[in-house]
């Protein structure tokens, strides 16, 4: 299914007041993967910016609130003073190291994570949340330990995760190519 198609999808569903309220998943978490094509950035960029502009206006019932992970990251490092230190520990000791103490600084394992906790803060109950960044932040931070750790504190509202990449129902493939652990609690848009 192309892109641009799985995007009208989304248009149709966010619309859907079972949708917006979270009903109808069976006790499920509202969680949602919009997995696309790489390639297709540009066109996910523009239709969310459209999907956010339409659903933002003053008379809408939801809002839709964008969280970017990879700049929510960079924000939460540099308030702890260790942005710079980064950049000396990538080139010092490499990306895997550097990714499993960027993990442990933002406890990404604990229910109540920094990431989390940032966008607990930032929505109202009538908001729908747009995960975006995620192919930014890889191999920092894995979509499936944000998911994981997200759905024990924010279960009451809808989210998206925009992922350019594979997602079966059962595991998630970064930029097709890549494979990361199973994430199976989420529900595609196709």
């Amino acid at each position: 299914m192309s892109t641009k198609t799985k995007l009208d999808h989304l248009k149709n569903k966010l619309q859907n007041s079972d949708f917006q309220n979270n009903q109808g998943l069976s006790n499920e978490v509202s969680y949602y993967i919009l997995a696309y094509d790489p390639k297709d950035f540009p066109i996910v960029r523009r239709e969310l910016d459209s999907i956010k502009r339409e659903f933002n206006q003053d008379t809408a019932d939801y809002k839709i609130k964008e969280f970017n992970v990879y700049k929510i990251m960079w924000k939460l490092l540099e308030q702890r003073g260790i942005k710079k230190a980064v950049f000396e520990m990538e080139k010092d000791d490499g990306i895997e190291y550097l990714s499993e103490q960027i993990n442990n600084v933002l406890r990404m394992t604990n229910s109540d994570n920094e990431l989390v906790k940032y966008m607990e803060d930032h929505i109202n109950p009538d908001t729908i949340v747009f995960l975006t960044g995620i192919g930014e932040i890889y191999p920092l931070i894995r979509a499936h330990k944000i998911l994981n750790t997200m759905h024990q504190i924010i279960s009451d509202i809808p989210v998206v995760l925009f992922y350019p990449g594979k997602y079966d129902s059962l595991s998630l493939s970064m930029f097709g190519e890549l494979k990361e652990d199973n994430y199976y609690r989420a529900f595609q848009i196709n």
